[in-house]
């Protein structure tokens, strides 16, 4: 259980001032790489290109706030999930081990197609946020804070992706 000291410290905490603005021409780089992977990845298959991307970006943001290397695992399979009356209830888009790798699984549980380009880039952004809270606070709880700091790092590279998306390339 968490002490409600720390999640109080979890909830207030915000992303280094100023470090996301710095970083955005690297992550923006980061996303085309990304945005290009996923396509190749989405038409061909093979998860090599695309976990180099995935890697790029987490080496970028952790390198732009002063974080720990952290490795990427791109699971080529769908979602673990759970079904009850024949519905998906619950399912596991990636996990954040402390001591270990992100891990992301790159296709949906119901159907096994490719995850889209946004649902990779929120959860490999949610798992990084996880890691970045465990690097700066040793805990990492889903808390305001949590998805305050999220959606800090996401909101930008999404509107990047949905940029390239309207300008359909």
């Amino acid at each position: 259980m968490i002490p409600d000291r720390l999640f109080r410290k979890l909830d207030r905490a915000r992303l280094a001032k100023g470090t996301l603005t710095s970083l955005r021409p690297e992550l923006h780089a980061a996303v085309e790489d990304l945005h290009a992977a996923h396509a190749t990845y989405a038409e061909q298959g093979g998860v090599k290109v695309l976990h180099v991307a995935c890697q790029a970006l987490v080496d970028r943001l952790n390198r732009g706030f002063g974080l720990p290397e952290k490795r990427v695992f791109l699971r080529d399979r769908p979602r673990p999930h759970k079904r009850s009356e024949g519905r998906i209830v619950y399912e596991l888009h990636g996990e954040c081990d402390p001591y270990g790798p992100l891990e992301i699984f790159t296709r949906t549980a119901a159907r096994a197609n490719p995850v889209a380009l946004k649902t990779l880039l929120n959860t490999l952004l949610h798992e990084w946020v996880h890691h970045y809270d465990f690097a700066s606070f040793d805990e990492s709880v889903h808390c305001t804070g949590f998805y305050e700091r999220l959606a800090q790092v996401y909101k930008p590279l999404r509107e990047q992706v949905d940029d390239r998306a309207a300008a359909g390339s």
